[in-house]
């Protein structure tokens, strides 16, 4: 704490000397007392603004030498007022001048977040109180005096919040960086404006330095300049968050997250949310910040659009999009280890009305909370497991569903999914898409056999015809947890008459393809039986493979009969006309005809343990099966 011996008394000079001597205490206490509306960029030049005019004309002119005078005290008397009277704003953002920079304190650990989160949930008045009593070192008394001093109202029980609040966290606390506006990181605001001719590739990475902000100390002064003004402004606007119109959806000739409007309580305590979720995004503290996979780092560079904001389940929820990059930001109200305070953060860089029909808001015990896009009318919920269980309806209030049922943490003993049914305006299409631990849902769709659909085109899930493959590839989906995925589709790319009629086999290929534009296979074996698992062959675990630049595929797979012979059975897509058969040390032994694209080849001998399948393509070429090692 302070010592008055360091503590010059009374006059002009000496008031002066103060400033500049604890001028960071003086930030420190604007910085944790302001309200926690916006960033903490903002609060940062206001808290630095309110130190550096606590000087004027008329306090040296109030304030004359006294004998009982201590300039410290006077300063921070002005500083408590500026902060209880709004003086703050707006002209707070006025000085100091700061362009093409956002500045944040350095990150604490969790008794920083926990008092920070504490500290949002109170009003200016008992903010300041607790300032004064945990870093001031402030009897009760002397408080209450510096409150009422300002004219501010409820004083008493703002004074009782604030020792409630301290009997609950320790004052040291606020002597930590985290709440130290002198000591700052930057990060650049509006560089993708700026250098509009080059394209940015990936996130700017912080720069984390030490910023000691100057003092500015005088009665006048004279403002910005036109252009500095102009570009102020500019520069705030890039960085105020959007919130889109409701109908904007209706007039976009595209529907993707940029045309979702704001959704959620919109009230108060959402707006500091928001200011809070901006905060942990430009923070990026590495207890909160839990970025996605090959998610771009940084703070956003774009503009900020609120898509939602409330307290769900339990918890006060954010969901920001920058153009490129969802962000939800959680804040549960008891926070545990299973349930944390967190920022997650993954690509939605092109997204359309099938990647953005939902993401996932909340997810707790009782299931899943998803937020919809505008254009969806309704939402069904079904199981893939048991595809001859009709879908249920959901309900849906102001876009979030009720919960859910969510895919299980291990195992497949059901694997929900939701169809969104699209306005008609937009097509009334219906989207089939499921929770694979992301932000973003993964969006499943089906390719049925040649011979159903020579054009091989992918569809929905969403017809009887595609529940029944899906039912039985569906435990695979859980490996695919976590990795973005923002489409799986099932192809089944040939069909094969099992040898001594045992039945018609399905051969499917499982494609995942990411958001960032790379992707995984798997090929699959289904057996007749509709009860029988699927059994993998073989994988890939980023490649073409099974994609629009990869639509030639072989696999293989070694079936008993009933009479004990050992078949290789090989399938492919429609250009694999021939099947060989080759040796461990890679001689073709034999090549035979593959009618329907495949073949089932008797293997005898050393060819029951080392045989092995090629697909011969209509082109001469040859194609190998996919990696079994992977697949089994």
């Amino acid at each position: 704490m302070l010592d008055d011996r360091d503590r010059p008394a009374g006059g002009r000079e000496d008031l002066e000397a103060a400033l500049v001597l604890h001028y960071s205490r003086l930030v420190r206490i604007a910085y944790l007392a302001l309200p926690p509306e916006g960033d903490r960029h903002g609060r940062v030049l206001a808290a630095h603004a309110i130190a550096q005019r606590t000087l004027p004309g008329r306090l040296v002119r109030r304030s004359p030498k006294r004998a009982d005078g201590d300039s410290y005290a006077i300063l921070r008397q002005a500083v408590v007022a500026a902060v209880l009277r709004r003086r703050w704003w707006p002209r707070s953002l006025h000085q100091p001048y700061v362009w093409g920079l956002r500045f944040f304190p350095l990150g604490g650990g969790s008794q920083e977040l926990a008092v920070d989160a504490a500290l949002r949930g109170l009003n200016v008045t008992a903010r300041m109180a607790y300032v004064l009593l945990a870093l001031e070192d402030l009897g009760a008394d002397e408080v209450a005096a510096l409150l009422a001093g300002t004219g501010v109202r409820g004083v008493p029980a703002a004074l009782e919040t604030a020792q409630r609040l301290l009997a609950e966290h320790p004052a040291d606390v606020l002597e930590s960086s985290e709440f130290d506006p002198c000591t700052l990181r930057t990060r650049p605001t509006d560089l993708s404006r700026r250098r509009r001719q080059v394209r940015v590739a990936t996130a700017v990475g912080a720069a984390a330095l030490a910023v000691v902000l100057a003092v500015v100390i005088g009665v006048g002064g004279s403002g910005p300049s036109g252009a500095e003004a102009a570009a102020g402004a500019a520069n705030a606007a890039a960085h105020t968050p959007v919130q889109v119109d409701g109908a904007a959806w209706q007039q976009s000739p595209r529907l993707d997250f940029g045309v979702w409007p704001a959704r959620g309580d919109g009230d108060a305590a959402s707006s500091a949310a928001v200011g809070q979720a901006l905060d942990a995004w430009a923070t990026q503290r590495p207890d909160v910040y839990k970025p996605g996979p090959d998610v771009a780092d940084g703070p956003p560079l774009q503009p900020v659009h609120v898509l939602w904001s409330g307290h769900l389940d339990g918890a006060t929820v954010v969901l920001l999009f920058d153009s490129t990059r969802l962000a939800r930001y959680t804040q549960p109200d008891a926070p545990t280890a299973d349930d944390p305070v967190r920022l997650d953060v993954v690509r939605a860089d092109d997204s359309d009305q099938t990647s953005a029909g939902a993401v996932v808001l909340r997810s707790t015990a009782a299931g899943d909370r998803w937020l919809v896009a505008p254009w969806v009318d309704t939402v069904g919920v079904r199981d893939l497991r048991t595809p001859a269980v009709a879908t249920t309806p959901a309900a849906v209030s102001d876009g979030v569903t009720a919960a859910v049922p969510a895919p299980p943490a291990s195992g497949c003993g059901s694997w929900p999914l939701i169809q969104l049914h699209a306005a008609p305006a937009v097509g009334g299409q219906t989207v089939a898409m499921t929770d694979l631990g992301d932000v973003t849902g993964t969006n499943l769709l089906y390719t049925a056999p040649p011979k159903i659909d020579p054009a091989q085109a992918p569809r929905e899930v969403a017809t009887v015809d595609t529940y029944g493959a899906e039912s039985r590839v569906a435990c695979g989906l859980s490996a695919l947890r976590g990795q973005g995925v923002k489409q799986v589709d099932t192809w089944v790319f040939a069909q094969q008459p099992l040898p001594e009629s045992q039945g018609l086999a399905s051969w499917v290929c499982v494609r995942a393809d990411q958001w960032s534009g790379s992707g995984s296979a798997t090929s699959e074996f289904l057996p007749p039986a509709v009860a029988a698992p699927a059994t993998a062959t073989g994988s890939e675990s980023d490649g073409r493979s099974c994609s629009a630049l990869g639509q030639n595929v072989v696999a293989q797979a070694r079936w008993r009969a009933p009479d004990g012979k050992t078949y290789l059975l090989v399938a492919g897509s429609r250009h694999v006309v021939k099947v060989s058969v080759v040796d461990g040390a890679g001689a073709v032994r034999q090549t035979v005809a593959a009618p329907e694209h495949t073949a089932a080849v008797i293997l005898t001998g050393a060819a029951a343990a080392t045989g092995s399948g090629v697909g011969v393509l209509d082109t001469g070429g040859q194609l190998r099966p996919m990696d079994p090692q992977q697949g089994q």
